[in-house]
């Protein structure tokens, strides 16, 4: 099988986490008209995005935060991550790719 991104390795969190920065090194000296996006979508309803935030440009690359604002979105379960490079003619590419399975927190449920 063909890979046209690299695998990131499974994480995992708690429903309503902050989780440390994700940085992303890009292999280019112009990243002016590019941008990136992190992506979330339940792993059995990959077609259906549930989180696509931006990054920040960095030097060399793009940063970004999943807060717990983001992740208590999420129910329990397994949710592919990737991370979206759009090029400067508008061409997607997927750059990294992994699972991130989500736990329900204490308290999760309660009204």
């Amino acid at each position: 099988m063909v890979s046209l991104y690299n695998k990131i390795p499974d994480m995992e969190c708690i429903s309503g986490d902050t989780l440390p920065a994700f940085e992303v090194s890009v292999e280019s000296k112009n990243l002016e008209n590019c941008r990136m996006q992190c992506v979330l979508s339940k792993a059995s309803a990959p077609e259906n995005t549930l989180i696509c935030k931006d990054c920040n440009k960095i030097d060399g690359g793009f940063s970004v935060i999943l807060t717990s604002e983001d992740t208590g979105r999420l129910a329990e379960g397994t949710y592919i991550i990737y991370f979206r490079l759009t090029d400067s003619a508008g061409f997607d590419y997927i750059k990294l790719c992994g699972n991130l399975y989500v736990r329900s927190g204490p308290g999760a449920g309660e009204t």
